[in-house]
């Protein structure tokens, strides 16, 4: 879902600019079985719980979403709970400033973000309903209204969490994310640039599945940990067929279908591990036959990785120069390639790239 933000400070329609990202540099100086099955009982509601970017996640209504997400509690707590009727029962404040408006080709609204310091954000949509998140990230409303439960769930997952994670101190990447020697490796590059398939290529070389579209990223000392995402992998209908085969996934493993993307079910990481590298894919008509490695030297390509463009605290920008900036230690290279190459090549590259020299 392609993405235009508006940001506080900055009255834009779109990412940030080269000179925005530097005048935001000069303004800024964390088994088994999933824990979404397991319930407890709290006040007389069944609640189910899940570890996905890098929060714990409590929540009064069923999230099959989250199904899979076997990581470990972190720590950092987020409730959900669930309001009947239409989205004015969150009561929202009217004088709340209009941050996100996401809309189609045609114009029609697919979603839109309002804030408010004190009443926090309300991330709504005619087909998805409506989030009202806390101003700390702790505390999540929900009201599916009439909308398809697919729906909900798609904008939680892929819009609303990361959110909340970013309000409670991690950075989110607009990446994907596979394991392999111990070390987390981040796939980033524009929508469609085929980070996903790519991933789950990768997979079958032997690396295991982290996280997809989105990376919460938490400085340690002086590296970063990498915390599993959800245990789903969204591949277009034309990727799904061709990597579905060779890949051995069965019908299964699909979880949910709709016009444009196929939800794979993936085994979810049990643990966050240390970001190791990151290979920003860059695919062009006039690109190689074989992909190109290079180093990526432009620090502006970290910083315009950020997922969320709405939240410019000068406490978050601080924070995402340092994850920026723990990032250019490690290996960053971008892979230069033509349009037409193959993902089945391309995982190839990196896992071979990856490897120890004999």
């Amino acid at each position: 879902m392609a993405i235009q933000f508006l940001p506080p400070a900055m009255g834009r329609s779109a990412g940030w600019s080269s000179s925005e990202m530097e005048q935001a540099i000069s303004t800024a100086q964390r088994s088994g079985n999933s824990r979404a099955d397991r319930k407890t009982k709290a006040s007389g509601t069944t609640t189910r719980s899940g570890t996905v970017f890098g929060l714990d996640v409590h929540a009064e209504i069923p999230l099959s979403f989250l199904e899979g997400a076997s990581a470990e509690p972190g720590g950092r707590r987020l409730e959900i709970s669930a309001s009947s009727g239409d989205g004015t029962k969150l009561e929202w404040p009217q004088d709340a400033e209009l941050v996100c408006d996401e809309r189609a080709p045609d114009g029609a609204q697919i979603f839109r973000i309002e804030s408010h310091p004190q009443a926090g954000y309300l991330i709504s949509g005619p087909q998805y309903g409506s989030f009202l998140l806390s101003a700390d990230g702790g505390q999540l409303r929900c009201c599916r209204e009439d909308c398809p439960e697919n729906n909900f769930q798609q904008l939680l997952i892929a819009q609303v969490l990361p959110f909340a994670s970013l309000l409670q101190g991690l950075e989110v990447f607009h990446a994907g994310a596979v394991v392999k020697d111990g070390q987390a490796v981040a796939l980033l590059g524009r929508s469609g640039a085929g980070k996903t398939s790519i991933a789950l290529e990768c997979c079958r070389r032997g690396a295991s599945f982290l996280a997809d579209d989105v990376l919460a990223l938490e400085p340690n000392g002086d590296a970063l940990l990498a915390h599993p995402g959800t245990a789903l992998a969204g591949v277009d209908h034309a990727e799904g067929e061709h990597i579905g085969t060779g890949a051995g996934l069965s019908s299964e493993q699909i979880f949910t279908v709709d016009s444009r993307k196929q939800l794979v079910r993936m085994t979810g990481a049990v643990e966050p591990a240390p970001l190791g590298a990151l290979f920003f894919l860059d695919r062009r008509p006039d690109g190689p036959e074989h992909p190109r490695f290079e180093p990526a030297t432009d620090a502006r390509m970290l910083l315009s990785s950020t997922f969320n463009f709405v939240l410019s605290t000068p406490e978050r920008l601080r924070r995402l120069l340092e994850v920026c900036a723990l990032a250019a230690q490690l290996r960053v290279e971008r892979m230069v390639v033509g349009s037409a190459a193959d993902s089945s090549e391309l995982a190839g590259a990196i896992v071979q790239r990856l490897s120890p020299s004999p």
